[in-house]
């Protein structure tokens, strides 16, 4: 997948000035405790120009969402540039992924879902990735690091069963997403690992703790 390119056209540059702000703003304060308001305010916007970019604040959270999973793909094809094989991808990519959600507010995952498009969005485009997850992770097998009778799909959606448990239940939201991934994502995935996978995952989480 490419990703599309962002031209620098005015109407552009005024959109992507307004999804860097509010994606900050939502990530810090949460997306109850953000308007339209204070976006405008922050960028020096009048409330008309920002009505025009953006319907309401659910099309600008979606918008924010769909550029968040554009960088998130080009982070992660840059990722993958830079590992050697899919052990060492996954978590490299899970140390990347601890230090950016340190900014983001557990709140903002509580709000997110009261918005019914973005919910449809993401739950769509994990669905649509599951296939290419899956082959990815099986390949874990021939390089020696996952056991050859884990079903992946099976694990892919318990994985994506526990995200949506982390973003909708509310006595796990005391701890924090460190906290949670580390108690959850990585127990599932070591409890896939041959002996050589889990000496790999408990030397590289020694090593983050």
């Amino acid at each position: 997948m490419i990703a599309p390119t962002r031209h620098n056209n005015p109407r552009t540059e005024a959109k992507n000035a307004v999804l860097e702000t509010a994606t900050k703003l939502f990530h810090s304060k949460g997306i109850k405790n953000v308007t339209m308001d204070d976006i405008s305010h922050q960028l020096s916007m009048s409330k008309r120009t920002l009505y025009q970019l953006f319907s309401d604040k659910e099309d600008l959270l979606l918008a924010c969402v769909k550029r968040h999973n554009e960088d998130e793909h080009e982070r992660m094809v840059a990722l993958a540039q830079n590992t050697d094989d899919v052990l060492d991808f996954i978590l490299a990519n899970y140390r990347q992924r601890m230090e950016a959600t340190g900014d983001v507010t557990p709140t903002f995952y509580a709000d997110i879902l009261k918005y019914p498009k973005v919910i449809e969005f993401i739950d769509r485009h994990q669905t649509e990735v599951e296939d290419e997850a899956v082959a990815f992770l099986n390949r874990g097998k021939d390089e020696g690091y996952f056991r050859a009778d884990v079903d992946f799909r099976i694990v892919y959606r318990a994985m994506k069963s526990i995200i949506h448990q982390m973003i909708t239940e509310v006595q796990l939201q005391q701890f924090t997403h460190r906290e949670i991934f580390t108690n959850s994502l990585i127990v599932l995935l070591r409890g896939c690992a041959t002996l050589k996978g889990i000496e790999r995952i408990d030397r590289v989480m020694a090593d983050f703790a």
